[in-house]
């Protein structure tokens, strides 16, 4: 075995074991510690060190009386909450009654109040929360992060130092890349899981029903219920009709323009006598 191709082989086995020489990294790629995500995911008042790392979304659907307001007063609740609004859409599913969508980022401490406000704007038609504990994931992603760190300093010190042969340099050039982007990866996914941990993620839908009425557990409740969206969809059935016709109507006053001069033709020579010469 040459002596160019030892230290190669000596990297190979600190990455197996998993005990690289404890080596400052480059300055270039800085580490994600325990620390910095301990003191960034606040976990309702337990200490950093017994905190876990969970994740936490809610979903919410309100049905309103006055959709203006309730927009203006979710706003409110987010920018108080220390919260942002991701993505934000409004339609009108119900004809001209009006009604939105909203995906907001909630700070964890925040949420269970957050939630509790936002549901008293209407009566809730739906209320969901999730919770998903990645605390396994992050002991597991920052060891192995570690000991990637650790073999990727100690092949850009061999690198540095390599003199001999240019095949060599290149293998450990190419080990270095690979590592080099594991080390990257790993680092994205641990940002990404803080994020989520840090930062709640919350589904609100909130529609104009001026008829709603909230279902009852009793029969009659739900012979009410049912009575009421019926009403509802015949209501939509007749509309849907009135906008059909609209949008018919300057079709059928372009084709009476165009067919109404041919059928007048049509039944006029219709109405000609036939002479006995154009008989035979």
């Amino acid at each position: 075995m040459s002596d160019s191709a030892l230290p190669l082989l000596l990297v190979l086995g600190f990455a197996g074991c998993g005990v690289a020489p404890q080596v400052s990294r480059p300055s270039d790629f800085p580490a994600v510690t325990t620390a910095e995500l301990a003191a960034t995911a606040e976990n309702k008042g337990e200490p950093a060190e017994a905190a876990r790392k969970i994740i936490y979304r809610g979903t919410l659907v309100l049905n309103v009386e006055d959709f203006g307001i309730v927009e203006k007063k979710i706003s409110e609740l987010i920018k108080s909450s220390g919260g942002y609004v991701a993505q934000f859409r409004e339609d009108r599913p119900y004809g001209a009654q009006r009604g939105g969508r909203w995906t907001v980022r909630i700070p964890v401490p925040q949420f269970d109040r957050f939630m509790e406000e936002t549901g008293k704007l209407g009566v809730a038609q739906q209320r969901e929360v999730h919770a998903d504990d990645v605390s396994e994931e992050f002991v597991d992603l920052e060891a192995r992060l570690k000991n990637k760190q650790q073999l990727e300093a100690r092949l850009l010190e061999l690198v540095a130092k390599r003199s001999d042969e240019i095949k060599d340099v290149i293998a450990m050039e190419a080990e270095l890349a690979r590592v080099r982007e594991e080390v990257e990866r790993m680092q994205g996914r641990l940002r990404y899981l803080t994020d989520r941990v840090t930062m709640t993620t919350i589904e609100i839908s909130a529609f104009e029903r001026h008829d709603f009425r909230p279902p009852e557990a009793t029969f009659a409740g739900r012979i009410a219920q049912t009575f009421w969206q019926s009403l509802n969809l015949l209501r939509e059935f007749g509309e849907s009709w009135v906008l059909i016709v609209v949008g018919l109507a300057p079709w059928l006053v372009v084709l009476t323009l165009i067919l109404g001069p041919l059928v007048w033709f049509v039944r006029r020579r219709a109405r000609r006598p036939i002479t006995v010469a154009q008989a035979l």
